[in-house]
Order: structure tokens, then sequence, then C-alpha cells
């Protein structure tokens, strides 16, 4: 019996130090938690506007979160920021403090998130491909989630069903995006 308890005890304690490593996001606007995300009709519960989530894994359009001890996907669009402490490169103790430590600090933390972002896109598509994403190109052929995660999140997408196939026009400020099934096919200046 106190087998059985002290390997419940550190199953338990497992789980609340893995649970403590998971990066954290806010939610923007209700938000609903659905059990299977290729099944819209499996709604666990709405999450309030603002409320904090554990991000277990993350995808260009449905992210499976852990909120109030359920677990789902919601939307990627609702989630704000993740609410990480971003480790920022040391100032040398010989340098003085100036007035201009703020924008010091911002840097640093703008280098580390541009560094980190390369790593992700190198690391999900090879040194070549990864490369040319990071520098915000694209090209006939490349996935939504590649255009995606080159240029990032549109400002508004109209979709068409033609057919069999689905038509996606995805709008920039100054440009647009053509998909037809999720592969790139068209692109231009917004007119």
């Amino acid at each position: 019996m106190k087998k059985i308890t002290a390997s419940l005890l550190a199953l338990s304690l497992g789980v609340l130090l893995i649970a403590q490593d998971l990066p954290k996001a806010t939610i923007k606007g209700s938000s609903r938690l659905f059990g299977d995300k290729d099944d819209l009709t499996s709604v666990i519960m709405i999450i309030p506007d603002g409320s904090t989530v554990e991000v277990v894994a993350l995808d260009s359009v449905y992210t499976l979160v852990r909120y109030d001890g359920a677990e789902g996907y919601v939307k990627s669009n609702n989630l704000g920021a993740p609410i990480e402490v971003v480790n920022t490169v040391p100032v040398p103790a010989a340098q003085s403090v100036a007035a201009s430590e703020p924008q010091q600090q911002a840097g640093a933390e703008e280098y580390t998130a541009s560094a980190d972002r390369y790593e992700i896109l190198v690391t999900k598509y090879g040194t070549d491909i990864g490369n040319r994403l990071y520098q915000h190109k694209v090209w006939k052929g490349v996935s939504a989630d590649m255009a995606r995660d080159s240029w990032g999140k549109p400002k508004q997408i109209n979709r068409m069903y033609v057919d069999q196939s689905v038509d996606e026009e995805w709008i920039y400020s100054k440009k647009y995006l053509y998909f037809r099934d999720g592969i790139l096919i068209e692109w231009g200046p917004v007119k």
C-alpha cells in the first residue's frame, strides 16, 4: 500500500513539474475549446476573454491548450502573444548604465526572438527552405502553413469553393496570396 501511495505521489509530482514547463498565452476575445480540431461541434467549453491557457502544441490553425483542467483546441488566431520570460543578452559590467538602457534591452529581446524564429523555421523545413521563409520569401507551390510562417497572419481571407477544390485569397496590407487547395498558385499587389 505504501509503495502504491509513493508511486502515485511521484507520478503527480512529475505531472506538476511537466505542467509548469508549458508556455502560457492569453485568449483574445471569448474562444471555444474544441475536443477535436476536425469536428467543430465538439465544444468542451467557452474560454473567457483575457484568460490564461497553457500551450501544449502550437499549430498555424488550431493550437492544443490546457485550461481549467480541460485539454482541447482553440483557433490559433485567438491566442495572444506567449507569456514567457525572454532571456536577454546580459550587459557586461564594464559598460555604464545609460538612459537608453530600455532601448538596449528591447533590441536584445528582438534579436533573441529573431534568432528563435530562424531556428524554428530551419528545424521545421530544413536549412534551404527555412532560410528563404525567414527572409519573408514565397514561391509557387508553397503550402499555406509555409506562407503563414513566412509572411505572418493575413488581414483577411476570402474563401471560395470551386467544384471539388477550395480557393483562398489572403489579403495583406499591400499584397495578396492566392491558394488552391492549400498550395500557393499566384500573388501580386492589392488592387
